[in-house]
Formats: C-alpha cells, structure tokens, sequence
C-alpha cells in the first residue's frame, strides 16, 4: 500500500491535496462544513472533491445528523492518513528546501549588490559568483 502513495500524490490536485492536509492537521477527522470555511469555497464546489477522495479510500464520509439537519464528518483511512502524513512531510521539506535555496544565492551577500546593473561592468549577466553559482545548481540537478 505504501508503494501507492507517491505515485497517488502525483494524481492529486491542489483542493485535493489541501484537503487532505487539513483533515490531518485536525487530526484525522473534521466536521465537513469546517473543510469549506478554511479552503474559502462553498460545499457545492467542494463536495466532487470530497467524493472523489473517497472513491480513492482516502477518506469516509459520516452523516452525524439528525432530522432534517444533514450533518457529515470525514475521516481519513488508513491509507489516506499515510497520503496525508507524506504530503504535510513534503511540504514542510520544500519550506526547507526553498529557505536554504534563498540563502544561497550569491546576491544576497555580494558586496557589489548596490552597483549592479547601475553601469555595463557589474551586472547579473556577468556576475562570475552568480553564474557559478546557476551552474552549480544545474549540474546538481542533473548529476
């Protein structure tokens, strides 16, 4: 089952995923209606993506109602609380990723900075540290 769970983050979309974050950061189970005041969005719009990840087996759906009051609460599986934990995970590695990415880019730090691009001679084209440094990043990329 956990093999599943990169190649299913790949297919999920934006709603989709935010939805599952939430539901996790709730821990697990959310009354439905709390879903639609934090994505901003009404339950029309939002109920295709409530079925759709439930047909997955990401998540359940309890109607905890009574009368004429129509009431869910959603519950992830366990499959999708694994989804879920991986997606929280990823994105608090990208915060990281991105922070350290930013704090090495040379501009930050070049004692240049308040010249550059002001004449021909200094500008970010011919920046030997920042030129070194976009190479670096690429051929970290591709090995």
């Amino acid at each position: 089952m956990s093999s599943d769970v990169p190649s299913l983050i790949k297919e999920l979309n934006e709603k989709e995923t935010k939805i599952l974050t939430e539901i996790y950061k709730a821990g697990g189970e959310i009354m439905l209606r709390d879903i639609w005041k934090v994505m901003g969005i009404k339950s029309k719009a939002g109920m295709p993506f409530i079925n759709k990840l439930e047909k997955r087996g990401l998540l359940t759906k309890e109607n905890i109602g009574s009368g004429k009051r129509v009431m869910y609460k959603v519950k992830l599986t366990e499959f999708g609380s694994a989804v879920a934990r991986e997606l929280v995970e990823a994105g608090s590695l990208m915060k990281v990723l991105t922070y350290d990415l930013l704090t090495r880019i040379p501009c930050f730090y070049c004692p240049y900075i308040d010249m550059c691009g002001a004449t021909d001679e200094i500008t970010p084209e011919k920046c030997e540290y920042l030129n070194k440094w976009i190479y670096d990043m690429l051929r970290e990329q591709h090995g």
